[in-house]
């Protein structure tokens, strides 16, 4: 077995055109834990390997009794070194240098993180549950989603248990060879049934594909929810480029979420597999992460919606994909009734004022709104340069984070035109636009005339829509289509017509999200 200083070595080595940010930045970490067969006392060594680390190093590490601190002097001993603990920050004193190696020395019962106990069926389990800064509750680290490093974890657990966690394995260590954020470096352990489902092939590699269950619900998981699991992640690949890790892993969990997007060891709740209610919705989710979430990373919360957003309309997206149109078509049309009953339509997508509390993030703002942002970017780009945009946008910004602004410079330049206007007004300005449409036929004149009021709540702002389509229905069948522009709080709008229509449809494809009412003054 390596020793741990030599991992940390390779590790950086490996990293270092990754790590360019000029305040203290974890490039590695190596977690040793000790899980006993009873009770849920764990005894951790934590070894990180940090770049500019300034004179203190602060550590997240909430609950636990920390035994001592090391400085790594190129061995797997190391000296020890004064710090000062106060329950949820190891601060550490590391003098001047460009790197620092340190372990720590820890033991105790995670209050949260890393949950250990039984399962639905009985058997005991343990799993980490990390989102949104719960992966300080068991190990130390930077914990937040700007600090992306690599991740070895070697884990001594029950004899009957097997382990799983990010990256690949060898005996009882997992290695996580691309950097990730803290929330999604996770261990799990239990009774497991493994199944292999027929791997992707990237040229020259080989992309496994397992699902990981309890016995009892094996059959279950590969027959429905994970039927399709190669090839959701081929579309995929397809769309956006290739697949960001060296495997991936499905895996039945206790995780307080749907799904859990941990980087190539994506864990489920339980729950639904029990029910048998489990469906493939959540694996199209949680698999496009790999990609929106965990290789490309929101740098703080507020941007959440890089995450939550491209998931949800990347769920909708590959089901489009693997069974028609019309599945685009439902989601987006359920993402839209969604947002519109939610509570936070006065808030915006990108919201700072609760970037202290992500949780309150996990909003209809973040996911169906967010989704929505996609749909009608890509309905304004076409699908040529959007598609072409998100893969500029994955490749530039793969292994790393990014903002709100980083996409949109990606996305303009991919368009070759100013969306300023475009992202302002749906990522910053609450709500959505409320349309009340009146027209009337002039048969003498042969010509249409329509006025647009946007209804919404001042506070809201108003929204500039350059291409909304209208439909023009006639009695005997007849129907023509013409496409408008919208923009400040009244549009008047006249067009020709061969036909007295007797019904106007305002964005009959539902490319909009919006509501409108349409009446109208006779002919």
């Amino acid at each position: 077995m390596r020793t741990v200083a030599s991992v940390l070595l390779a590790l950086v080595a490996a990293s270092n055109a990754n790590a360019q940010q000029s305040r203290a930045d974890a490039v590695a970490y190596v977690v040793a834990l000790t899980i006993p067969d009873t009770g849920s006392v764990i005894d951790g060594v934590t070894s990180i390997l940090l770049k500019n680390p300034g004179d203190t190093v602060r550590l997240n590490l909430v609950g636990m009794q920390v035994d001592s601190v090391l400085r790594r002097d190129g061995d797997d001993h190391g000296t020890p070194i004064p710090f000062h603990y106060n329950g949820q920050i190891i601060s550490v004193a590391t003098g001047r240098g460009s790197t620092a190696a340190l372990m720590i020395k820890y033991h105790g019962a995670p209050q949260d993180g890393l949950i250990i106990g039984p399962n639905a069926h009985g058997q005991r389990v343990a799993f980490a549950d990390n989102w949104p800064e719960r992966a300080r509750f068991w190990f130390p680290a930077i914990d937040r989603p700007s600090d992306k490093a690599q991740v070895m974890f070697v884990v001594k657990a029950p004899e009957s248990w097997r382990v799983v966690a990010n990256g690949t394995s060898a005996g009882r260590q997992w290695k996580a060879s691309h950097p990730i954020p803290t929330y999604t470096m996770v261990i799990g352990g239990g009774a497991f049934t493994v199944s292999k489902h027929r791997p992707v092939i990237n040229g020259r590699d080989t992309i496994p594909i397992e699902v990981w269950t309890y016995p009892e619900d094996s059959a279950f998981a590969d027959s429905v929810p994970f039927r399709r699991a190669t090839e959701i992640v081929e579309v995929m690949q397809r769309l956006i480029g290739p697949y960001p890790y060296e495997n991936l892993k499905h895996v039945q969990s206790s995780t307080r979420f749907g799904g859990m997007e941990n980087a190539s060891a994506i864990f489920y709740a339980e729950k639904p597999y029990v029910e048998r209610k489990m469906g493939e919705g959540v694996v199209r989710h949680e698999t496009a992460h790999q990609w929106f979430g965990d290789a490309v990373t929101e740098r703080d919360w507020p941007d959440l919606w890089l995450s939550e957003g491209f998931a949800t309309y990347f769920d909708a997206v590959i089901g489009a994909a693997l069974d028609g149109d019309s599945v685009l078509t439902r989601e987006m049309h359920d993402n839209a009734e969604s947002y519109f009953k939610s509570d936070v339509i006065d808030r915006p997508i990108v919201d700072s004022a609760n970037a202290g509390d992500p949780v309150k993030l996990l909003n209809a703002n973040s996911y169906p709104k967010g989704a929505w942002v996609l749909h009608m970017l890509r309905g304004l780009m076409g699908d040529s340069a959007f598609f072409h945009g998100l893969r500029t946008y994955y490749q530039t910004y793969r292994d790393s984070n990014a903002t709100s602004q980083d996409f949109e410079r990606v996305m303009e330049k991919a368009a070759k035109a100013d969306y300023g206007w475009f992202f302002h007004q749906w990522l910053h300005q609450p709500g959505y636009p409320q349309l009340d449409v009146t027209w009337h036929y002039d048969a003498g004149a042969g010509r249409v005339f329509l006025g647009i009021t946007q209804r919404q709540k001042p506070e809201w702002g108003l929204f500039h829509l350059p291409r909304v389509a209208l439909e023009f229905r006639s009695a005997t069948g007849a129907h023509v289509r013409r496409d408008v522009t919208i923009t400040g709080r009244t549009t008047n709008v006249r067009l020709d017509m061969s036909f007295p229509p007797t019904e106007v449809v305002i964005d009959p494809d539902g490319q909009l999200l919006a509501r409108t009412t349409v009446s109208t003054g006779g002919h």
